[in-house]
């Protein structure tokens, strides 16, 4: 049992720890770069009710989202957030089987081999089998970088249809800027109501979303 370690160090207590979902927050040059890819497949533009628009606030030059509510209720956010945390939770179970598989395959190989119950050629390729399984689960251990710059590259393509959205809003609507705020945290604060656009910048993504899906 020379090539296979009895601590197997510290593979076999710990497992992989994800973050099932990160704060969206990207970089703004990945949010223009990936909007900058994506505008010329946008489609066309939903207009809003008369309603809504008849209740955005006239004659100022700034409004305010609240980011916690948009990226709670707008449908492209919520199924980019269920596929990356699934493909989390899918990845961190092949890797709890693969530990299982390992630990109990080594406990039994050490307790026959202990018992004399291999020859030396078995027992050979028994160690080669074990030590196969080992590299598997430290390069799964090593590739869970790459699997939450995944996650991070979803966020940066919901971050990069906000702002599309929310570019050709503002001209649409003659505002300078739509300022994003959250109830949890950030610098702006004592939002007045009368300028807070959530509702009606989170119909026109959902519509312009279900369009995008031919629904």
């Amino acid at each position: 049992m020379k090539n296979i370690s009895l601590a197997i160090n510290g593979i076999l207590v710990i497992a992989v720890a994800f973050l099932f979902y990160k704060t969206f927050s990207g970089s703004k040059s990945e949010i223009a770069s990936a909007t900058s890819v994506n505008d010329s497949l946008v489609q066309p533009v939903v207009p809003l009710s008369a309603k809504t628009i008849a209740s955005l606030p006239k004659g100022v030059a700034f409004a305010f989202v609240n980011a916690d509510t948009i990226f709670a209720h707008y449908e492209f956010a919520k199924k980019a957030k269920a596929a990356g945390e699934g493909r989390v939770l899918n990845y961190q179970k092949s890797y709890q089987q693969k530990v299982e598989s390992f630990q109990k395959e080594y406990d039994d190989y050490v307790q026959k081999a202990g018992a004399g119950g291999y020859t030396k050629e078995q027992g050979q390729a028994i160690e080669a089998g074990l030590q196969k399984k080992k590299d598997d689960i430290v390069t799964m251990e090593q590739n869970q970088d790459k699997v939450m710059a995944e996650l991070d590259n979803s966020t940066i393509q919901v971050q990069s249809k906000v702002y599309s959205y929310l570019s050709r809003f503002n001209k649409e609507h003659g505002y300078y800027c739509v300022l994003a705020y959250t109830l949890t945290g950030g610098g702006v604060l004592g939002i007045n109501d009368s300028l807070d656009v959530t509702r009606q910048v989170l119909e026109g993504l959902n519509a312009e979303y279900k369009a995008s899906q031919g629904k």
